[in-house]
């Protein structure tokens, strides 16, 4: 079996390309993929996912119009079952990180923050292939360190 795109990609996350949206850490050429943001190294593309997350917290709602803080509502609105089996994403990134999909979080949180990368990356690409060292790197670029209470920007 070949390298998923994602990890090809440096894009862990599969995100999509949007006119007008420039990533830090953005590869000038992104013809290599059609749809998905190429990332220069897979810091970036986990950088990308965290500030995802916290846009997703901070500044957007639930389909109820309630604040996403909830495993279920944040996959909801990560892969929206127009495209995607939301379901069993939810159910598998809940078994992965080991938090009921209906508790409150808060992706500020570390632990609550690395646990869905980690869970998202594996769900995006049937593996997690990155060391600690990088997911903490791309985690610290999105201004979430651990032991510290708040998000640094």
């Amino acid at each position: 079996m070949g390298v998923s795109r994602g990890i090809r990609n440096h894009n862990p996350g599969n995100i999509d390309r949007h006119p007008g949206v420039h990533w830090h850490g953005q590869a000038a050429d992104q013809s290599k993929d059609p749809r998905f943001v190429v990332f220069l190294a897979p810091e970036w593309g986990i950088r990308a996912i965290a500030r995802i997350l916290l846009t997703y917290q901070t500044a957007r709602k639930a389909r109820d119009g309630s604040r996403i803080d909830t495993i279920r509502e944040i996959i909801d609105r990560w892969a929206p079952p127009n495209e995607n089996n939301t379901g069993a994403y939810v159910r598998h990134v809940a078994e992965l990180t080991g938090i009921d999909p209906d508790q409150v979080i808060t992706v500020q949180d570390y632990d609550t923050m690395r646990a869905l990368v980690v869970a998202i990356i594996t769900h995006e690409n049937g593996t997690q292939p990155y060391s600690d060292e990088q997911i903490t790197a791309g985690l610290e670029q999105a201004g979430i360190f651990r032991n510290s209470p708040e998000v640094r920007l």
